[in-house]
C-alpha cells in the first residue's frame, strides 16, 4: 500500500510538471500563474448599506443577497443537512470498503472495482461536503474571500470525485462484458494489479480534466459534456450486449435442454454477470436522476440570468448530489449478497471468509 501511494503522488507530480510545461510553452506563462489570471472574475456582495465586490476565481458575477431570507435558511438547512449525511456517507462506504479488503473471496477484479467506487462515494463524505458546509459557514460569516476560495477547492474537487465516480462505473460495466466475452481468458487478462493501475489512470485522468477549468473556462464545459455523453454511450452499448448474451445464453438453455452441471456453472456466471450489470444501471441511473435538478438548474440560469432564486437552488440541488454518495452503499448492499454478508460480519465482529 505504500509503494502504491508512493507512485500515485510521484505520478501526480509528473502530471503537474508537464501540464505546467505545457502552458509555459503555448501561453508563455506557467500554470499556476495562468489560474491567478483569472481573477478579473467576482462575486459581489450586496447589503442594505454597502457593495462590496471580491475577486473569485473563474467564478462569474453572483450577486450574494444576504438581505433576502430565503438564502439564510438554505444556507442554514443544508449546512446541518451535509453535516449529517456526511457522517453517514463516510460511515457506509468505508463499511463497504473494509467488508472488501477483508473478506479473501472479494478480493476479485469486480469487487476491487466496487471497492474504487465506494473510495470515491468515501472522499464526498471527507471532502465535499465539509467543503461545502464550511462554504456556506464563510457566507454567512461575510467572510467572502475565504468563501470564494473553498467554493473553488469544493468545485474542483466535486468534479474531480464525480468524474472518477462516472469513468469506474463505465469501466465497471466493460469488466462484466469481459467476463461473457472472454471466458476462460479472462482470469489471465483482467487481474487485480491492472484494475489498480486503470483505476489509478482514472483518476489522475480526473484530476487533469478538472484542473483543465482554469484555463479553459467556458470551453470546458463543452468538453466536459461530450465526454460524459461518451462514457454514456460506453455504458448503454456494455450493458446492452451484456443483455443480448444473456438472452442469447437462455434461448440455447431452453433449445438444448442443457441439465448437466457445467452447463449449470455456465448459467449461473451469466446470471451474475447481468445482475452486476443491472447494479451499474441502478447506480448510474441514480446519479443522473440526482443530477437533473443541477443541469435543470444551470439551464435557467444560463436562460434567465442569475438571481437570488437560483442562488437559492444552487444551494439545494449541490446537496441532492452529495446524497447520490450517501445512497450507493445501500445499493451495494441491496444487490450484492456477498456485500452484504461481509458488511453484516464487519458489524457484527465476527471472522472473516
Amino acid at each position: 500500500m505504500p509503494r502504491c501511494i508512493g507512485s500515485f503522488f510521484a505520478a501526480l507530480k509528473l502530471l503537474m510538471s508537464l501540464i505546467n510545461s505545457l502552458f509555459i510553452i503555448c501561453n508563455g506563462q506557467s500554470f499556476f500563474k495562468q489560474v491567478y489570471t483569472m481573477l478579473p472574475y467576482h462575486l459581489i456582495y450586496t447589503s442594505n448599506e454597502q457593495t462590496q465586490t471580491f475577486p473569485c476565481f473563474f467564478f462569474s458575477e453572483i450577486n450574494l443577497d444576504k438581505t433576502d431570507e430565503g438564502v439564510f435558511t438554505a444556507n442554514f438547512l443544508t449546512c446541518i443537512i451535509n453535516v449529517l449525511f456526511s457522517v453517514i456517507t463516510c460511515t457506509g462506504n468505508l463499511l463497504v470498503l473494509l467488508a472488501i479488503g477483508k473478506t479473501r473471496c472479494l478480493h476479485t477484479p469486480s469487487y476491487v472495482l466496487l471497492g474504487c467506487l465506494a473510495a470515491s462515494d468515501l472522499l464526498v463524505g471527507l471532502i465535499c461536503q465539509p467543503l461545502f458546509v464550511a462554504s456556506k459557514i464563510a457566507e454567512l460569516m461575510n467572510n467572502f474571500s475565504l468563501h470564494c476560495t473553498l467554493r473553488m477547492l469544493l468545485s474542483t474537487s466535486s468534479w474531480i470525485t464525480s468524474g472518477a465516480s462516472l469513468a469506474t462505473m463505465v469501466i465497471v460495466s466493460v469488466d462484466r462484458l469481459l467476463v461473457l466475452t472472454l471466458h476462460l481468458r479472462y482470469n489471465s487478462f483482467v487481474t487485480v494489479p491492472r484494475i489498480f493501475q486503470t483505476v489509478l489512470c482514472v483518476w489522475i485522468c480526473s484530476i487533469t480534466f478538472a484542473l483543465l477549468r482554469f484555463p479553459l473556462r467556458n470551453r470546458w464545459y463543452f468538453i466536459m459534456i461530450a465526454t460524459f455523453l461518451l462514457g454514456f454511450l460506453v455504458l448503454s452499448i456494455s450493458t446492452y450486449k451484456i443483455f443480448h448474451i444473456v438472452r442469447r445464453h437462455q434461448r440455447q438453455i431452453r433449445d438444448q435442454n442443457m441439465a448437466f452441471r457445467p452447463a449449470e456453472l455456465n448459467t449461473v456466471n451469466v446470471f451474475k454477470c447481468r445482475r452486476s450489470a443491472v447494479t451499474v444501471i441502478y447506480v448510474y441511473g441514480l446519479s443522473m436522476i440526482l443530477c437533473i435538478p443541477h443541469f435543470v438548474t444551470i439551464i435557467v440560469a444560463t436562460l434567465n440570468g442569475y438571481s437570488t432564486t437560483i442562488q437559492i437552488a444552487y444551494t439545494y440541488v449541490y446537496t441532492v448530489i452529495y446524497i447520490n454518495s450517501f445512497l450507493n452503499p445501500f445499493v451495494y448492499c441491496w444487490r450484492n449478497r456477498e456485500i452484504r454478508r461481509a458488511v453484516k460480519n464487519i458489524i457484527r465482529r465476527e471472522p472473516y471468509d
